[in-house]
């Protein structure tokens, strides 16, 4: 019998444009990178660039389109930990000192413990209740985690700082058990995509023209179809307006390689020439018959009854 899976999403790739919108680059988050893109109130506040303004504006997108996938049902609980965190976190770094510092405490509470409970309970077997150290034991979930949501469920609320700690490593870990995995069947089946990413990603001008190299080996409808996914997929402008960029010099190179000529007959050295002019010249041999199959009859055609020889 079939099995239907209903998703808040419309289709996967409008999951995985949510987990770019909140995590960013993910070369970036693998390499170590994650408390930059997960930054929290505790770094500077004044002195943000134009690329994490841009960050966190796509951030709040993220946060948004989740709420909305909780209203329509069956959102995972990794996606809406994921965004009461994140939401945790940019509320935070927005509000005034003095009377919202004990709403942010709330608020990183409310969202760390909801993710520990939650996921938790979801790895709980029915016939046998288990302890939540033991659940955290198997599935890797640091059992400071389990600590700092009893502190926050059962007694005084933690400092701020501390939540703000928290709040950070728990969307690292969210991002290792659950994000970082997504994409991975889409990019092996789509090589011409990953390689045109990886252009996006660079910005060494030498690298770039090693990848372009590269890029002349697959077909320029394949390669402007990689494009427009990315294109479409990808959040900010720069994305935008770098396909847009790479789309116009893919099409410029394969028309001048259509455009260059191949080496001609006078091209060829003088000696393989000479060689050629004093080869003697082999005069077609007659076609035979094929000694099997059908072939023509000749001679004047004799009709004999059947049977006789």
């Amino acid at each position: 019998m079939v099995q239907y899976v209903f998703t808040p999403w419309r289709d996967r790739r409008e999951l995985l444009l949510v987990r770019d919108q909140f995590y960013g680059s993910e070369a970036l988050m693998q390499a170590g990178d994650a408390r930059r893109r997960t930054t929290t109130a505790a770094a500077a506040k004044g002195n943000q660039t134009s690329r994490e303004q841009g960050d966190r504006e796509r951030q709040h997108q993220a946060v948004g389109r989740v709420s909305m996938w909780m209203q329509r049902g069956n959102c995972p609980h990794m996606v809406e930990s994921t965004a009461l965190l994140m939401a945790a976190v940019l509320s935070d770094e927005t509000g005034n000192a003095g009377a919202s510092t004990y709403a942010a405490r709330a608020a990183y509470a409310a969202a760390f413990s909801r993710f520990v409970t939650g996921l938790l309970d979801g790895h709980q077997d029915k016939l046998r209740k288990q302890s939540m150290y033991s659940i955290a034991k198997t599935i890797g979930l640091p059992a400071t985690f389990v600590e700092l949501r009893h502190q926050a469920t059962h007694e005084q609320l933690p400092s701020l700082a501390k939540l703000r700690s928290a709040a950070t490593k728990a969307l690292v870990w969210i991002w290792d058990y659950y994000w970082k995995h997504l994409g991975e069947a889409e990019r092996a089946k789509d090589p011409c995509k990953e390689l045109v990413l990886s252009y996006l990603r660079q910005d060494d001008e030498a690298a770039r023209r090693n990848i372009m190299r590269q890029l002349r080996r697959w077909d320029l409808d394949c390669l402007q179809k990689a494009i427009e996914e990315l294109q479409q997929t990808l959040p900010g402008n720069q994305v935008f307006v770098k396909c847009l960029k790479l789309s116009k010099d893919v099409a410029a190179m394969t028309a001048e390689e259509a455009d260059d000529p191949g080496p001609e007959e006078s091209d060829m050295p003088e000696e393989q020439e000479q060689e050629q002019e004093q080869e003697p010249k082999q005069e077609p041999e007659p076609k035979q018959e094929p000694e099997t199959g059908w072939s023509r009859y000749r001679g004047a055609w004799k009709p004999k009854p059947i049977g006789v020889v």
